[in-house]
């Protein structure tokens, strides 16, 4: 590895001093710049408001400890330290106040060690990757910025260890490369689980830590003596019902994507964080059965698959208002009213659940449908929303595919396709979804700004930017599209523009 190479012939390496009295260079880049590769430049304590680029292989290292440590101001305009070099170890600074759209270290080199660093108070990024692997970043306190540490798509192989991430706007870590995180204290990690699913694609730090909890001190209460059989066994009934529910099979999913006796598979804990949580008292019947009087028609709705959140890059499909959405609750039906329901009947039912969050009543209703109608297409595409949103996104996508054999120029559940696969990780087919949705329907925005956000997660930020310029040509009010153009124009190094179309977002609503 070359920073090994580095390290080992450090004994003839030369060491250039910087502070402000007494040394080799009162500039930080004026030593790195009269460096040779294997040499050491050793900063004393102070202010540096510089923007670093190092361009050689060289140690780069703080000669303070704690508050004595010198600190790189980036003064808000660009990066406080930029890596170009391969093998360059960068240890004991402070790095702050790098600008809009920059980092505190911004690495796009390989084989660097960075260890010992507090990165804070930056715009933006407080670590970035770029194009790099074999980097090793150990031992910072990255905390304070909108994004702690960032890996960009293209940048693998890297090993993030104990470091503490914490109190960064928006994400501690994200990571959309292949790379090994292992012991990093977060911020947002609650010990709920043993793992730590690090945001975006596919990382896990195995051996997480986070905010110690104070413990929780549970009440007890004596039971009251004329606590009736009737009462324990009702208990009793209640946690049986709790332990059945999650549990799935593959063979409650029958050949033709129907299904008998349906639970909803497990979907990580960043997904049901977004979704409406299903109520124990939803596991019901598909309808109640009040008296024979009561018949109340069911409005039909559109359904549920066109309002999915990208959580790794919080953008949103849903309505930009702040205030708490106020589900529907369906109406109640007689048995009467079901006896004369119509296939389309069965699924505006569904669709009515979905919309208050019952998916798996909404799927009993689509199965009825389907039991109607086989070659229905909004039933089969309206079961993929109800099966989407519970996490059983192969399921859905079983269910897509029916309604797009029976309905080939079905744009909305192409684009609910591409959707779901999105969830998968499965982009290239995702924008093969997206396209032929855009085939059927050019003035589609919603499938422009989608293609767009798979394309910024795989790093193609100026094919993204023509996608939400399209769905903004389309609907210029469309805030989310305004807050996804603005994180690729920022990939693509334009901050100024990036921020224009920030703020036109915010105008708008977007948070």
């Amino acid at each position: 590895m070359t920073v090994l190479a580095l390290f080992l012939a450090g004994a003839e390496a030369a060491t250039i001093t910087v502070g402000p009295e007494g040394c080799d260079h009162v500039s930080i880049q004026a030593a790195i710049d009269a460096a040779s590769p294997g040499d050491v430049v050793e900063v004393q304590g102070g202010t540096y408001r510089e923007n670093l680029v190092v361009d050689m292989s060289i140690v780069l290292r703080g000669a303070g400890n704690g508050t004595e440590k010198p600190i790189v101001d980036a003064d808000g305009r660009g990066s406080a330290a930029t890596l170009v070099a391969d093998g360059v170890l960068l240890e004991g600074f402070v790095l702050e106040n790098a600008g809009f759209g920059w980092a505190g270290i911004d690495v796009r080199s390989k084989d660097n060690l960075i260890r010992g660093n507090l990165v804070t108070d930056n715009s933006w990024y407080g670590i970035f990757l770029d194009g790099s692997s074999g980097s090793v970043i150990e031992e910072n306190v990255v905390w304070n910025n909108k994004y702690g540490i960032w890996i960009n798509a293209g940048s693998n192989d890297n090993r993030i260890l104990k470091n503490v991430l914490e109190n960064n706007e928006n994400y501690n870590a994200f990571d959309l490369g292949t790379n090994f995180w292992d012991g990093n204290f977060y911020g947002d990690f609650d010990g709920s689980a043993p793992i730590y699913e690090v945001p975006g694609i596919s990382s896990v730090d195995q051996s997480p830590s986070g905010p110690e909890k104070e413990p929780v001190v549970e009440e007890t209460s004596e039971v009251p003596d004329d606590l009736t059989e009737a009462d324990h066994l009702q208990e009793g009934a209640v946690g049986e019902s709790l332990d059945l529910i999650g549990q799935d099979s593959e063979d409650d999913f029958a050949e033709d994507g129907s299904s008998a006796n349906l639970t909803p598979e497990a979907s990580t804990a960043e997904e049901s964080a977004k979704r409406p949580g299903l109520s124990l008292m939803d596991l019901g019947e598909v309808f109640d059965s009040p008296s024979e009087e009561e018949k109340v028609e069911v409005p039909a709705g559109p359904a549920v698959g066109d309002s999915i959140v990208d959580a790794e890059l919080g953008e949103s499909e849903t309505s930009e208002s702040t205030e708490e959405p106020v589900a529907d609750e369906p109406p109640e039906v007689t048995v009467a009213a079901v006896e004369a329901y119509t296939a389309k009947d069965w699924v505006g039912r569904g669709d009515a659940l979905c919309r208050s969050g019952r998916y798996d009543e909404a799927v009993g209703c689509y199965d009825q449908a389907i039991e109607m109608v086989s070659e229905l297409a909004d039933a089969w595409d309206g079961k993929g929303d109800a099966l989407q949103m519970t996490g059983s996104y192969d399921k859905a996508v079983r269910c897509y595919d029916r309604a797009l054999e029976f309905d080939p120029d079905f744009a909305e559940s192409w684009y609910h396709k591409g959707n779901t696969l999105q969830m998968l990780l499965r982009f290239d087919e995702a924008l093969m979804c997206y396209d032929e949705a855009l085939r059927i329907d050019p003035q589609f925005a919603e499938a422009w700004n989608k293609k767009g956000m798979t394309l910024n997660r795989l790093g193609r930020y100026q094919e993204a930017l023509d996608c939400f310029d399209e769905a903004l040509e389309i609907e210029p009010g469309y805030a989310a599209a305004w807050n996804n153009k603005s994180w690729a124009l920022q990939m693509l190094g334009e901050g100024e523009e990036a921020k224009t179309a920030l703020n036109n977002a915010r105008a708008l609503g977007y948070s």
